[in-house]
């Protein structure tokens, strides 16, 4: 056995014990559960990478097994005494378990069959149930491999989520039997790319929230079905649009099986335009808005909460859980569904303590520090360190909190927080979208760290000189799988 340095991981365990030495173990695992061979097999997949063989086999110093005392995403590790035992109750602990080991073992520097691990006793849960990094995938094209690796930074951080923005008004990146001209050429995934996408990213026990945005950002879908969705920048609200657009988030749940969350958009929607819309106007009146004696912004406003209702009854009917952008004013919080998950960004169209004074569960995406639009990501990462899931700094110009930090008191309907990725710029900055895309990859890589610290751990528990330290170290294993 030998000396070593502190254990060092992100995020920072609940409960670490740790004697100072570490013992060398044979790249070998055990499988007392069946349950975890998926994990196992990402484990091993992950070592191969980074120029190590793990065999699984039934007789191995290194062993998971299940310990159904344990909560949701809950893990245990304990090495020591020459063995390596890891515990879970689900595949998700399963894999933060081996996520852990993944960053805590150390090369020999001799025999690529042996890695060294600390003699240490870890337990830990998250404190946040969503922590999530939001990529935006139709603004320019990502090839397929870049989803993958999403997938591979929230397995090591232990990302709960995994957003993808797949379309815009750029671009419509996900494929469609129902609406066949949709898909952009050229510029759209298979069935075969989002069905390994699924498998890999379950494998992991990354959650995958797909998001089709709309009413707004919907040039891609006026482009090609202009007769059906109108041509004024925001979907023509009629019977016939509202059906075709319920079946195409049932397609979208029934593309993401897996999927919990279904991103439903909602944000920067010119929904004062329906009413310019004589469709809009006639089917306002069959849904029981009065379009002739009400105040004109509040009329948009119930079209856009009756629009967002609709939406969410189809993913509701797929018994998953739909989510908007913050987009509505507290003027129609009675016409919308609490069950509905509200991300917080901008503390515009209503503020964050509305929100939550009217019974919303949240997700914490404040612009600043959380979005990255590269090659400006605007925000050091630490300021992502200073911030907590309770703070937002808004960005808008008319918000009321511009200018200032609003900080509240801890609240269990704060899911947690997101880090955000966007490509509005990325075309016009760089030589090649690629090399925007690569650029905005190594932006995420950079500030995820830190989101996944202060989600798992809603109190500070590590030093910002202490987390960087490490985020540099590890930074530096994750980037050495590609």
């Amino acid at each position: 056995m030998e000396r070593m340095k502190k254990v060092r991981m992100i995020p920072t365990p609940k409960r670490v014990s740790e004697t100072g030495g570490r013992f060398p173990y044979k790249t070998a695992l055990c499988l007392l559960h069946r349950e975890f061979e998926e994990a196992a097999e990402a484990f091993v997949e992950y070592a191969r990478r980074l120029g190590l063989h793990f065999t699984i086999s039934e007789a191995a110093p290194i062993q998971i097994a299940r310990d159904a005392a344990l909560g949701p995403e809950e893990y245990r590790l304990s090495a020591g005494n020459g063995k390596v035992k890891l515990f879970a109750s689900d595949l998700v602990g399963a894999n933060h378990a081996f996520a852990s080991l993944l960053q805590l073992f150390e090369r020999d520097a001799v025999s690529p069959e042996l890695v060294w691990i600390p003699d240490c006793e870890i337990s830990d849960a998250p404190d946040c149930a969503y922590r999530g990094m939001m990529v935006d995938l139709a603004r320019n094209w990502h090839d397929f491999s870049y989803l993958l690796s999403y997938v591979d930074f929230c397995y090591f951080y232990k990302i709960s989520v995994l957003h993808l923005h797949f379309t815009d008004d750029q671009s419509y990146t996900l494929p469609s039997e129902l609406f066949p001209r949709l898909p952009t050429r050229d510029r759209s995934y298979t069935e075969q790319q989002i069905a390994q996408l699924n498998r890999y990213a379950a494998a992991r026990g990354v959650q995958l929230m797909p998001e089709i945005d709309v009413p707004g950002h919907c040039v891609s879908f006026q482009q090609e079905y202009p007769e059906l969705f109108g041509t004024d920048g925001i979907l023509c609200q009629n019977e016939q649009s509202v059906s075709a657009m319920q079946s195409l988030f049932g397609e979208l749940c029934r593309m993401f099986p897996a999927s919990k969350y279904i991103h439903i958009g909602g944000d920067e929607a010119q929904i004062e335009n329906w009413l310019k819309c004589p469709r809009c106007a006639e089917y306002a009146q069959s849904v029981g808005i009065d379009f002739q004696t009400e105040e004109q912004k509040l009329t948009a406003e119930k079209l856009y909460v009756n629009f967002i209702g609709k939406m969410a009854e189809a993913v509701f009917a797929a018994g998953k859980i739909p989510v908007v952008w913050e987009g509505f004013s507290e003027q129609v919080n009675d016409l919308v569904s609490r069950e509905i998950l509200v991300m917080s960004w901008e503390n515009y169209y209503q503020v964050t303590p509305s929100l939550l004074g009217a019974g919303f569960r949240i997700i914490n995406c404040s612009w600043n520090p959380m979005y990255i639009v590269t090659p400006e990501p605007a925000w050091p990462p630490r300021e992502i360190y200073d911030w907590s899931v309770y703070k937002w700094k808004a960005v808008h110009p008319d918000s009321p909190y511009r200018g200032k930090e609003l900080e509240i008191p801890p609240a269990r309907q704060v899911l947690g927080g997101q880090l955000l990725a966007w490509g509005d710029r990325i075309a016009a900055s760089y030589p090649t979208v690629e090399e925007g895309v690569a650029a905005e990859r190594r932006l995420l890589l950079e500030r995820l760290p830190y989101l996944a610290e202060n989600t798992w751990n809603r109190n500070k528990t590590i030093s910002w000189e202490a987390l960087s330290e490490t985020a540099a170290a590890l930074g530096a294993r994750l980037e050495s799988l590609y």
